[in-house]
């Protein structure tokens, strides 16, 4: 079933695969716990496209660029995830995708993915988590979008990797972030760096919710505008990323 799942993704132009084991999964939010949304749930299968390098560094309408690589990949991996979990649940094993933007939740006014594909990629062994939350994988740098899928088969699962990506000593992204988002621990002021780096008339409206996070009721209807009216989006910042030495992974390679 395996060979059929890589056989598959690769013919979808997939750069990179792996599985995570669900055990012990460390959300903070127990509904976005594998094993809260699933049944029996035993691995997450989590897969990465890179997003071309020149895209981030165009001399005219950059963002933009960007935005329009970045919604077209939504689609067509959450297709590839959707497909996935029709095969695998034919074969008997039930499984559910998981959408690469949506849905996301927002719980005390902050934004969730359902379940962090971040993490399971770090636990699957695809990269390492870096200090401006992105993920930074060894070939193709911090430039994956990834998309994946519950599935109650177990799979043979990957291991986080023993050595991070991220330089020791490295704070170009802490600098380089004009807002003073992140805290050079990996962690990040997430309305901070939304309201910086994306451009939607209804998701600035959004940022409220920062002084409003106790009430279910604005909680949800974020979670309504961010599905529909706010769904497409444009951006306005990702120096964190472009400034990450991690950046460069794969590309002067390719290049020369």
């Amino acid at each position: 079933m395996m060979k059929d799942i890589e056989t598959y993704l690769q013919d979808q132009k997939i750069d990179v695969m792996g599985v995570a084991d669900v055990r012990d999964w460390p959300s903070a939010l127990s509904e976005c716990r594998p094993s809260e949304i699933l049944t029996d749930c035993k691995r997450v299968i989590v897969f990465g496209k890179e997003i071309p390098g020149p895209v981030y560094v165009a001399e005219k309408h950059a963002y933009d660029l960007y935005a329009n690589v970045a919604h077209n990949y939504y689609a067509s991996m959450d297709a590839a995830a959707i497909e996935v979990c029709s095969m695998l649940t034919r074969e008997g094993f039930p499984s559910i995708p998981l959408g690469c933007y949506q849905p996301m939740l927002m719980r005390e006014g902050k934004y969730w993915g359902v379940v962090s594909l971040k993490h399971a990629a770090v636990r699957a062994g695809i990269g390492t988590m870096g200090k401006n939350t992105l993920l930074a994988n060894a070939k193709f740098g911090n430039r994956l979008r990834l998309g994946g899928l519950l599935t109650t088969a177990e799979l043979p699962s990957g291991k986080p990797l023993e050595k991070s990506l991220c330089i020791e000593g490295c704070n170009k992204c802490v600098e380089a972030c004009p807002v003073q988002a992140l805290d050079g621990s990996g962690g990040i002021v997430q309305y901070k760096c939304l309201k910086q780096s994306t451009v939607h008339p209804l998701l600035s409206a959004a940022f409220l919710s920062q002084w409003l996070r106790g009430s279910k009721f604005v909680n949800e209807n974020f979670e309504v505008i961010t599905a529909t009216l706010a769904a497409r989006y444009s951006y306005s910042c990702y120096e964190c990323l472009v400034n990450c030495p991690n950046f460069k992974l794969g590309l002067a390679k390719r290049a020369s």
